[in-house]
């Protein structure tokens, strides 16, 4: 069954469709602007702002699954209303969703939280990945949801330098 990520291109992405595609999946991915480098891997440019864009890429790549992993950061069009897009597109052709969302969606002011924690976001980021999170709960009841938190992988991300312990070469406590 093929997988299609989108946001292929982008920090999580990137690793998501090399995991997918060393696993043996056939792989599809989308991007903004810049391809991945990962061989075998089907690409098709999207911009989530463009309402029927998601509808033609998922005509065009037909998976079973798609992961949502498209973070547009602040940007209200892209985190939110794109993800709901992505939700209504794959809802529509009968596909899994993953969908990736972020421990942005808390403000930090409990010390535990837990899948029934409601979210209370102190960042625009923050507020998207909710209003992302209530729209797919909504739109595909079965779909994963993921919320993460910090990622570190190969050290020379943003996060990742603004985290004096996450260096790539330092091992961690």
């Amino acid at each position: 069954m093929k997988v299609l990520i989108t946001g292929g291109s982008g920090f999580l992405g990137t690793e998501l469709v090399a995991q997918a595609a060393a696993a043996g999946r056939e792989t599809a991915a989308t991007c903004h602007s810049r391809r991945g480098g990962v061989p075998g891997v089907a690409w098709y440019q999207l911009d989530l702002r463009h309402p029927g864009d998601i509808d033609a890429v998922l005509a065009e790549a037909d998976p079973g699954t798609v992961i949502n992993a498209t973070s547009g950061q602040s940007d209200w069009a892209v985190t939110a209303e794109g993800s709901v897009r992505v939700a209504m597109a794959a809802a529509h052709r009968g596909c899994r969703l993953i969908h990736v969302s972020s421990d942005a969606v808390f403000s930090g002011s409990r010390v535990h939280y837990d899948e029934t924690s409601l979210p209370d976001p102190v960042t625009p980021y923050g507020a998207a990945k909710a209003a992302a999170e209530t729209a797919v709960r909504l739109l595909a009841p079965a779909a994963a949801v993921v919320r993460t938190s910090l990622i570190l992988g190969h050290g020379r991300s943003v996060h990742e330098r603004s985290e004096p312990r996450c260096n790539a070469n330092t091992a961690l406590p």
